[in-house]
């Protein structure tokens, strides 16, 4: 599903523009499900029909409801470029049952999506899949599991409130 409103467009612009360096916070690899901005880089799973392929995204933190999962609330927006033209993709995540966002690609190659969802309670990592579930590109948080690209993220606010949480848990009262 493409989002064709002036939300996406923005959210896709801040990847675009705002994604080039990130600060990483030294929480534990533990604690990482729930840091406040997850930057991700893509590249090429090995074996890949794609080795020139790459792309970026953001997952953002907004808010838990509760102290237990699936009660948590993000938002999230990719690029990709150098993929099959007119082709459908999902972006997904080890570990949790559903796709985040599905997007069919230009004539050049290149598309995204942007979406917001609930309950996502590690991030290590993150694929985009073909139609058959083939992974193309990955990004992966190193420490949690070896693989391409990469997971970074800033901001220590985590939901529900754990030890190392740098101030109060954004949604929390």
């Amino acid at each position: 599903m493409q989002l064709r409103s002036p939300a996406r467009l923005l959210a896709l612009a801040t990847v675009t523009i705002g994604v080039g360096s990130a600060l990483v916070i030294g929480a534990p690899a533990a604690m990482a499900a729930h840091e406040s901005a997850n930057h991700l880089s893509y590249a090429p799973v090995a074996g890949s029909a794609f080795p020139d392929a790459g792309g970026r995204g953001v997952i953002n933190y907004v808010k838990g409801t509760s102290g237990a999962e699936p009660n948590t609330q993000w938002t999230s927006s990719f690029r990709f470029s150098g993929l099959v033209a007119n082709m459908s993709y999902t972006v997904t995540v080890k570990g949790r049952s559903s796709a985040i966002c599905s997007f069919t690609t230009t004539r050049s190659g290149n598309g995204g999506c942007a979406t917001a969802f609930t309950g996502l309670e590690k991030l290590g990592v993150s694929q985009l899949v073909t139609a058959s579930g083939a992974p193309v590109l990955q990004a992966t948080r190193q420490g949690v599991a070896m693989g391409p690209g990469s997971i970074t993220s800033s901001g220590g606010c985590r939901e529900p409130a754990q030890g190392g949480s740098t101030c109060a848990a954004p949604g929390r009262s």
